[in-house]
C-alpha cells in the first residue's frame, strides 16, 4: 500500500528541470545606449519584464549588490500568466570602456522568465535573459558597426558570476578599430587578459566591428553584444541594438529564417565556432568559414540554413528609408530548431515615447501542422496566420500581436517551435527571441537515462527530444526508437524521407517560374508584403559529403583564427545535400482566407501530400488516457479494500471493549452481593466491630 501511494503521488514530481531560459538567478550588465540624433548617453530608465510558469506565487528580489548607492532594490511577487515590469535606475547603464560594479541580480523562489529593455530617445532594443545555471565559459560575440557617424560604437559587455574569474579576450575588429582598456590599446588579433569578480562588469567599446571577438573565462560569465547606436543597410535611421549571447556549448546547426514583414532585405550573419564550417542555405552550399569568422547574406523571404558544425545565427533588421517610418534597426538571435521550446510568455514593450509598437510574432516549427498554435489559450483562425511557408519539412510564418502580455503555445502543449518577437514604431524598433532551450548539445557528451521530454541530449547525437515517444518509429534515422523522445500529440512528425503538406482546395494552375539562387542586395525601398500562404515541399535526396562549397557572393573578412587552447567539443558533423539544379517552381491559387488572397508555391520537384492520420499518430493520446484510467481504477479498488479492512478492525476492537465492560460490571455486582447487610442491621459498621 505504501509503495502504491509513492508511485501515484511522487513519480509525477520526479522530472528534471529543463535547461532553458527559465531560471532562479540572473545576472545582467546593461550596455551603453546612445540617443539616435547625437549619440549622447541615454537618460531613460532601464526596464525588466518578469513572469513565471509556476502555479504558485513567486517572490522575486532585484538588486545591484555592489551598487546599492545607485539602486536600493525591489522585491515583487509574480504569478503565472502575469508579467511585472520593474524600472531600474538609468545610472546602472554602463558608459564608455570601463570596469564597474553595476551588475543587476535577479533571484527568485521558483523559476522565472526575464526580458531586459534598454532605451534611449527614439532608440531601443531588448534581450532575452539567460539564467546563470546555463551560462558558459566560452563565447564568440556578435556585434555590428557602421561608419556613417562618428559616434557609432560596437560594444561587448561581460559580467562576472564568481569571484576571481580569469578572462582571456581575443579582440576582433574592423576599420582599424581598437579597444582602450586599463590604459592599454588592443587592436585586431590582440589578447586582453584580466580578471573579473562576482557582480563586476566590463564594457568594451570600439570604432569598428567587434563581431567574432572571443571570450574565454575560468568560470561562468554572462556576455552581451551589440552597438550603442547604429544604422543598418542603406537607410539613415539609427537605433541601439543588443542581445545576451549564449555560450558555445548550446549553439546549433539548423535554423529557419524569416525576414521581418515590411523590412526587406534582412541581414543574416552566421558565426562559426569551429574551423571548416560549411554553411548551406536551402540545400545549396554557400561558403566554408573558419573559427571566429562569419558568413553574411541577405534574405527577403523564408530560408532554411544548415551547417555541418555548431554556429550562432544573428538577424539584423535594416534602417527605414524615406517615406517609411514604422520601424528601425534591430538585432535578434535566431534560436536553432533543435533548441526550440513548447511555450512562451512575453510582454510587448512600449517605445521610448511611451507609444505602442506594431508587434509581430514570427514562428518556425518542424512539420506542417502550424494551425495548432494558440494565443492566450485561444485557437487562431486561418486569417490570423500570415505568409506561411513550408520548406524542407519546416514551416514558418508570422502573427500580428496586440500590445500587452501574451502566451503562445501549441494546443497539445508538446510541440516545440521557435518564436521571435519584433515591434516597430516611429523610427524605433526592438527584436528578441521569446525563449529557447539551452541544452548543451555542443560539448563532450555521456549517454544518460532518459526522462520523457527532459530537454536533454540523452543519446549524444547533438539533438534533444528528437524522437516521438510510443510510436515505435525510428524518427531520427539512427536505428533506434524512443531513445530520446517527447510525447508528440500532433499529427505531424519529423522524418528524413518525406514531408507532409496540406492538400490545396480549388487549385488553379498558373505559370511556372525558375527559382534563383543569387543573394539579393539591400534596397532602399521597403514595402509591406501581402498576406500569402506558401507551401514548399521537400525534394527527396540522399545527402552527399563530396560536394565542394561554392563561393559566396557576399564578401566576409578573413580574420586571424589563432585562439587559446580550449575544451574540445565533440559533435557529429552532418552532411550537406545538394539539390538538383533543374528544380522548377509551380504556383497554384487557393481559396481566399478572409479578405486576403492566399497562394501556395511549390518550390521542389517531388511532393508527398497526405491528409491521412494513422493509428500510431494518435496512439500516445489514448495510451496516456488509458494509463490514467487503469491507475485510477486500481486506486479506487485499493482504497475500497483498505476501507473495508479498517471497518472490520474497528468492529473487532469495539466488541472486545464491550466484553471487557461486561466482565467489570459482573465483578462489581458480585462484590455488592457479598456486602449485603444482615436482616435488621442498622448499618454496615456494627457488623465489623
Amino acid at each position: 500500500m505504501i509503495l502504491f501511494f509513492l508511485l501515484v503521488f511522487l513519480l509525477p514530481c520526479s522530472g528534471k528541470e529543463m535547461p532553458d531560459n527559465m531560471g532562479k538567478e540572473f545576472i545582467f550588465g546593461f550596455m551603453e545606449a546612445s540617443k539616435a540624433d547625437n549619440g549622447a548617453p541615454s537618460d531613460i530608465p532601464l526596464k525588466l519584464f518578469i513572469t513565471t510558469p509556476s502555479q504558485a506565487s513567486v517572490s522575486v528580489s532585484i538588486s545591484a549588490p555592489l551598487a546599492g548607492n545607485l539602486y536600493s532594490g525591489d522585491t515583487i511577487t509574480v504569478t503565472k500568466g502575469v508579467i511585472k515590469q520593474v524600472t531600474l535606475e538609468k545610472s546602472l547603464r554602463l558608459r564608455g570602456t570601463e570596469r564597474s560594479n553595476k551588475a543587476v541580480q535577479i533571484v527568485s523562489s521558483e523559476e522565472i522568465v526575464v526580458f531586459g529593455i534598454n532605451e534611449a530617445s527614439y532608440s531601443a532594443d531588448g534581450f532575452l535573459g539567460i539564467p546563470v545555471d546555463v551560462l558558459g565559459m566560452q563565447y564568440f560575440v556578435p556585434s555590428f558597426f557602421s561608419n556613417e557617424m562618428r559616434f557609432y560604437k560596437s560594444a561587448v559587455v561581460i559580467t562576472g558570476t564568481k569571484n576571481r574569474t580569469e578572462l582571456s579576450i581575443k579582440i576582433k575588429s574592423t576599420h582599424g578599430g581598437s579597444v582602450n582598456f586599463d590604459g592599454k590599446k588592443y587592436g585586431n588579433g590582440n589578447w586582453l587578459n584580466t580578471t573579473i569578480d562576482r557582480f563586476e562588469t566590463i564594457q568594451l567599446l570600439c570604432r569598428g566591428d567587434l563581431t567574432g571577438t572571443f571570450v574565454q573565462a575560468s568560470q561562468r560569465v554572462s556576455v552581451f553584444g551589440g552597438s550603442t547606436v547604429t544604422n543598418i543597410g542603406h537607410g539613415r535611421s539609427r537605433d541601439h541594438i543588443e542581445e545576451q549571447i549564449p555560450p558555445l556549448n548550446v549553439w546549433g546547426k539548423r535554423f529557419s529564417i524569416i525576414s521581418v514583414p515590411g523590412t526587406n532585405p534582412n541581414l543574416i550573419r552566421v558565426l562559426a565556432s569551429e574551423d571548416n564550417t560549411v554553411v548551406s542555405v536551402n540545400n545549396q552550399v554557400k561558403q566554408t568559414i573558419q573559427r571566429g569568422e562569419f558568413y553574411e547574406t541577405h534574405v527577403n523571404d523564408f530560408s532554411v540554413l544548415t551547417t555541418n558544425k555548431p554556429v550562432l545565427t544573428v538577424q539584423y533588421i535594416p534602417s527605414v528609408t524615406t517615406g517609411h517610418n514604422a520601424g528601425d534597426p534591430a538585432m535578434t538571435l535566431v534560436p536553432p530548431i533543435e533548441q526550440s521550446n513548447v511555450l512562451y510568455t512575453f510582454l510587448t514593450p512600449k517605445s521610448s515615447q511611451n507609444k505602442n509598437f506594431e508587434n509581430t510574432f514570427m514562428f518556425m516549427l518542424q512539420g506542417s501542422d502550424y494551425k495548432g498554435l494558440t494565443l492566450d489559450r485561444n485557437r487562431l483562425h486561418d486569417n490570423d496566420f500570415c505568409s506561411v511557408v513550408q520548406r524542407n519539412n519546416v514551416t514558418s510564418g508570422y502573427i500580428r500581436i496586440p500590445s500587452g502580455s501574451h502566451t503562445i503555445e501549441y494546443s497539445s502543449g508538446l510541440v516545440p517551435f521557435v518564436g521571435i518577437l519584433y515591434g516597430g514604431a516611429d523610427h524605433e524598433s526592438y527584436a528578441f527571441p521569446v525563449g529557447q532551450r539551452f541544452t548543451p548539445i555542443n560539448q563532450d557528451c555521456t549517454p544518460s537515462q532518459m526522462t520523457v521530454g527532459d530537454g536533454l541530449d540523452n543519446d549524444c547525437d547533438g539533438r534533444a527530444d528528437e524522437e516521438v515517444c510510443y510510436d515505435f518509429v525510428d524518427n531520427d534515422g539512427d536505428g533506434k526508437y524512443d531513445e530520446d523522445c517527447i510525447t508528440e500529440l500532433s499529427t505531424t512528425r519529423q522524418t528524413t524521407e518525406s514531408t507532409t503538406t496540406p492538400k490545396p482546395t480549388t487549385p488553379k494552375p498558373t505559370t511556372t517560374t525558375k527559382p534563383t539562387t543569387t543573394t539579393p542586395k539591400p534596397t532602399t525601398t521597403t514595402s509591406r508584403p501581402a498576406t500569402t500562404l506558401y507551401k514548399l515541399t521537400t525534394t527527396i535526396q540522399k545527402p552527399t559529403t563530396t560536394s565542394k562549397p561554392a563561393s559566396s557572393s557576399t564578401a566576409t573578412q578573413k580574420p586571424t583564427t589563432t585562439t587559446p587552447k580550449t575544451t574540445k567539443t565533440v559533435t557529429k558533423p552532418s552532411t550537406t545535400s545538394i539539390p538538383n539544379p533543374k528544380t522548377t517552381t509551380t504556383t497554384t491559387k487557393l481559396t481566399t482566407l478572409g479578405s486576403q488572397s492566399t497562394t501556395i508555391k511549390d518550390l521542389n520537384q517531388k511532393t508527398t501530400p497526405t491528409d491521412k492520420i494513422d493509428f500510431d499518430q494518435i496512439r500516445p493520446q489514448w495510451l496516456t488516457l488509458a494509463e490514467f484510467g487503469v491507475i485510477g481504477g486500481v486506486a479506487v479498488v485499493l482504497l475500497g479494500a483498505l476501507g473495508m479492512c479498517c471497518k472490520r478492525c474497528w468492529g473487532l476492537i469495539k466488541n472486545r471493549d464491550d466484553d471487557d465492560d461486561e466482565e467489570d460490571e459482573e465483578l462489581r455486582r458480585r462484590k455488592r452481593n457479598k456486602a449485603r447487610l444482615a436482616l435488621g442491621a442498622p448499618s454496615i459498621r456494627p457488623m465489623y466491630q
